[in-house]
């Protein structure tokens, strides 16, 4: 699978943070001297083509002002994991939610945010309200971990099958 300039100038892009302001793939645009069209077909044709998986943007949620965080832990039937992990998922202060194995009875996790304890012990409290599942664990973020994004490609430097 060969990669052209114009798509390791994106991948170089790509791998770091995306620019904040309101149409961050106009500014790559701009800085490659491309078309936006063209940025966003070439990041179609690099995931189609399994050289990425996808692009996502990354919260830093403390940077954001949500300090209090907390992995919630549901006891959901397996037989309603289905139903109840998309409504949980769309809780508006839940970043992340998914379903895990070898935890017991606990089948879906959610990651909560807020501005304070209150906020995410009140939101907790809203969503098991909402699906019905009072059985729930609260895991109190103490730390934020690194947040990066993998770098495969420095600049003006080479790739293998370039």
């Amino acid at each position: 699978m060969k990669l052209d300039d114009i798509d390791i100038a994106i991948l170089e892009l790509a791998q770091g943070d995306l620019p904040v302001c309101e149409r961050p793939f106009d500014e790559w645009a701009d800085r490659l001297g491309i078309p936006v069209d063209d940025i966003l077909s070439r990041l179609r044709s690099l995931k189609n083509r399994g050289v990425i998986r996808d692009i996502k943007a990354i919260l830093r949620h403390r940077q954001a002002g949500l300090l209090a965080n907390a992995m919630v832990a549901w006891a959901v039937p397996a037989d309603r994991v289905d139903e109840l992990g998309p409504r949980i998922a769309l809780g508006e202060t839940v970043s992340h939610c998914y379903e895990r194995d070898g935890f017991g009875r606990y089948t879906i996790f959610s990651m909560i945010h807020g501005r304070t304890r209150d906020e995410v012990t009140e939101a907790v409290r809203e969503i098991s309200s909402q699906i019905g599942i009072h059985d729930y664990q609260v895991f109190w973020s103490v730390r934020e971990h690194k947040k990066s994004s993998m770098k495969y490609f420095r600049k003006g430097g080479t790739h293998e099958e370039r």
